[in-house]
């Protein structure tokens, strides 16, 4: 059994995670038996909690920064967030623990996709989780940092896979990319040996040395542009915390406590 298969899986994408209350509405009280009685009150506590993230997140009002752009990082914030990351993976191993061994329980149930085997995992799924969010919660609020600041720096630290380009159209590409930036410091570069040829006239020379001065700014303003200087600096102050940011790096951790997507269906995998 793939074991992170079943804690990003089986655990955090059943029932009530895509359903909510609209859902236990619709299957009315019996859903609930089937649950033991817990699943209203696992999505009760879903709500609070969502409650208690927006309070964090207007208590330490954060602004992330306009869409495309990077945010710069700071290196006080980044060990806050660190801080709230190491403080808060204690409680994602319990929810590991404890989603395996649900799932351990029962195996045969979700084999058949039994209906209140699934409905059990839902209302299981959302009490695990929360349980570890309630601590992300807390920690954060200790550390004074709101949840969507921790999912802005999330970003940042531990970046998600890239995503395929967008393919442009034919002959057409941002002035700012690479190549193009690239090109125009070749431009910059052959412009030296040609001021420095002893030979070159007055006018000529200050026809060139405009040229390169307007070369300069016109690439500096494209550097800017991309963000190029604050993914260096970002990527200087990541690699000073490097092993600190490896430790506590864990991307079932980021998928189900950090930026939680809801899915509708779940189905055991195959033992590797």
């Amino acid at each position: 059994m793939n074991k992170k298969w079943v804690i990003g899986g089986v655990l955090g994408v059943v029932g009530l995670l895509g359903v909510g209350v609209v859902g236990l509405v619709a299957t009315g009280f019996w859903a609930n038996r089937q649950m033991e009685g817990t699943g209203v009150e696992a999505v009760m506590d879903a709500q609070a909690l969502a409650q208690r993230f927006a309070e964090l997140n207007a208590r330490y009002a954060f602004t992330p920064p306009p869409a495309g752009q990077v945010l710069k990082l700071d290196e006080a914030r980044l060990d806050t967030y660190l801080a709230v990351r190491e403080a808060t993976l204690p409680a994602y191993a319990v929810l590991a623990k404890e989603s395996v061994t649900f799932v351990q329980q029962h195996s045969a149930g979700l084999d058949r996709r039994d209906s209140r085997t699934l409905l059990k995992a839902a209302a299981a799924s959302l009490r695990m989780v929360a349980k570890a969010q309630a601590v992300l919660a807390t920690n954060l609020d200790t550390l004074k940092m709101s949840p969507l600041e921790f999912q802005t720096l999330t970003t940042v630290v531990y970046p998600p896979p890239a995503a395929p380009p967008t393919p442009a159209p034919a002959n057409v590409s941002q002035p700012s990319a690479p190549e193009n930036l690239a090109l125009l410091e070749q431009q910059l570069a052959a412009l030296t040996p040609q001021l420095e040829d002893p030979k070159l006239g007055e006018s000529e020379r200050l026809q060139l040395e405009q040229r390169r001065a307007s070369l300069r700014k016109y690439i500096t303003t494209l550097e800017q542009a991309s963000g190029k200087d604050v993914k260096l600096a970002n990527a200087a102050l990541v690699e000073k915390h490097r092993a600190r940011i490896a430790k506590a790096a864990n991307q079932t951790f980021d998928d189900l406590l950090v930026n939680p997507r809801p899915q509708q269906t779940a189905r055991r995998p195959a033992t590797p």
